[in-house]
């Protein structure tokens, strides 16, 4: 099977975004699964009206005003992005909903790549690793192969 590609992302930890990989003055290329995952969680996907029964055990709650989001989403019947940025609002005393609010944010924004059959199947592991710092591990098992592409991220609360 030939391997996609698609334009390079680099995260900056500095930044705290994203950015096009550049090498040699051009624009770098990357396998199309890192790709479309670090757009499908690193993009602020629009915050639903109501909270989930899992955001309110974390108190994340309604969001009052901008609700985020991509404007190309009104022309899209499902938006893109993850609502992982929600996460900073979260009330870090009940640390088992934040883990069941963050995986199900995960599997949100990852879901459209089992329904596209981009992947095969998904599975979305989260943990504290230290206080303050969640640890997202993702398991991609593409078409036609047994072993899964596997991704580790993870979120830091400033000032915990």
């Amino acid at each position: 099977m030939t391997e996609i590609k698609d334009i390079g992302i680099v995260w900056s930890n500095e930044t705290g975004q994203g950015e096009w990989h550049i090498e040699n003055g051009d624009i770098a290329l990357d396998h199309a699964i890192y790709s479309s995952v670090m757009v499908s969680l690193f993009t602020d996907r629009v915050a639903p009206l109501e909270p989930s029964q899992s955001e309110k055990s974390a108190a994340i709650g309604k969001v009052d005003g901008d609700r985020r989001g991509w404007w190309g989403d009104m022309l899209r019947t499902e938006p893109i992005g993850s609502r992982l940025w929600q996460l900073k609002r979260a009330v870090k005393a009940d640390k088992n909903s934040i883990i069941d609010s963050a995986q199900d944010m995960i599997y949100e924004a990852l879901s459209w790549m089992v329904e596209s059959g981009l992947v095969d199947s998904m599975n979305a592991d989260v943990k504290w690793v230290q206080s303050g710092l969640l640890q997202f591990s993702i398991y991609l098992t593409e078409p036609k192969q047994y072993s899964p592409k596997i991704f580790l991220f993870s979120w830091a609360w400033e000032g915990v």
